[in-house]
């Protein structure tokens, strides 16, 4: 049985528990995107056999079964999918089913694919393979409508399995497929991506790692580009005052439903706040610091500071002073990544590997 752990006194302060979060919302902050959500909510109908084998080489395509014929119908907003539409581009695909996303096989892919730079034209999808569920396909619809605002990609469910089954890719393992301009296949892999198969990737894609700008120079608390030097940095802007009551999840917090909670946790400020009670209690105090500016009353955060405002830091940034916004230094003292109002899941994934911890990730502590 779960024990909550036990609280801690600051020396002055008040008795601070480590936030205590409701299963949602560690899967909202388990995967780099949002695919790994998606598929993990529906999961208790996604019921399948064990992972496949993957092969040391995997199985020629069938000249019969031409991957160019694959079509996926529109859903929502989204347009239909036809491979053969795509004649002209460079294009991408991450394929992933239940067992590959509980096992966190994309999360490297993922992540790059996030960081990397492309060029004009390259297009990226996200497949989730619900094969024999197309019963489900309303309940699954509408749970897409919630998460496809959250997504960098547009999201497809293949009822029928013809990803997997035309790349010839074993199902129970993340499937990455890269698709030249004329159709051709330029790249299979099958499970989790090492350094080569991320080399290769990048090579498909024409990807190139972006070009960072150096910070300016800022004040806020006790950080400024001096201070920042050899550490990471984190400079949370809030749009509007942020209380315990604000917070799914957390002892003490908001206390509505999934749905309710879900939109709760949409709020830019109220999304902030979450994702760095969570940080809070995992970073390396050596190699991680950072400021929360703006309204924030009854969170006890132990290892971020908070100040009511530093509106030189905000102009320093380029940051609307009606909006909230997060600005990570990396500890080269460069601009790793400015978001402006709401920060979308996928993009929590980066946040995770420039703080190097895993937000909502606990099964290391088990």
């Amino acid at each position: 049985m779960e024990t909550r752990p036990r609280a801690r006194r600051d020396r002055d302060g008040p008795l601070c528990y480590p936030p205590r979060r409701v299963s949602w919302l560690k899967r909202i902050l388990i995967g780099v995107t949002l695919l790994l959500l998606v598929l993990v909510a529906i999961g208790a109908w996604l019921f399948r056999s064990q992972a496949e084998a993957i092969p040391s080489e995997l199985p020629p395509i069938d000249a019969a079964a031409d991957p160019q014929n694959i079509k996926l119908p529109a859903d929502g907003d989204l347009p239909a999918l036809a491979l053969a539409e795509l004649r002209g581009h460079t294009s991408y695909f991450v394929i992933e089913d239940r067992e590959s996303m509980q096992a966190g096989e994309s999360k490297a892919v993922n992540r790059a694919l996030a960081r990397w730079s492309v060029p004009e034209g390259v297009r990226g999808f996200l497949i989730g393979d619900a094969k024999g569920f197309a019963l489900l396909r309303a309940k699954i619809g509408e749970f897409m409508g919630m998460m496809r605002p959250e997504l960098r990609l547009p999201l497809y469910i293949d009822f029928e399995g013809v990803f997997y089954d035309s790349f010839k890719l074993p199902r129970g393992h993340t499937g990455v497929v890269v698709l030249g301009p004329t159709g051709e296949v330029l790249l299979r892999h099958s499970g989790p991506a090492d350094d080569a198969t991320l080399a290769a990737l990048k090579a498909a894609l024409g990807a190139d790692e972006p070009t960072l700008s150096p910070a300016p120079e800022f004040t806020a608390g006790t950080l400024s580009r001096a201070a920042c030097r050899g550490k990471v940095c984190v400079l949370a802007f809030l749009d509007a005052p942020v209380a315990l009551a604000d917070l799914p999840g957390v002892e003490g917090g908001f206390k509505g439903g999934r749905e309710e909670s879900f939109e709760r946790f949409g709020r830019p400020s109220i999304r902030l706040v979450g994702v760095l009670a969570e940080a809070d209690e995992k970073i390396d105090e050596d190699k991680v610091a950072g400021v929360i500016v703006g309204d924030l009353s009854g969170v006890t955060l132990r290892r971020w500071q908070q100040v009511a405002e530093a509106a030189a830091a905000r102009a320093a940034f380029e940051l609307p002073p009606d909006r909230a916004g997060l600005v990570i230094i990396d500890d080269q003292g460069r601009v790793a990544l400015k978001a402006i109002g709401r920060v979308p899941f996928w993009q929590l994934g980066l946040v995770s590997e420039l703080l190097g911890v895993e937000l909502g990730d606990r099964s290391g502590e088990r």
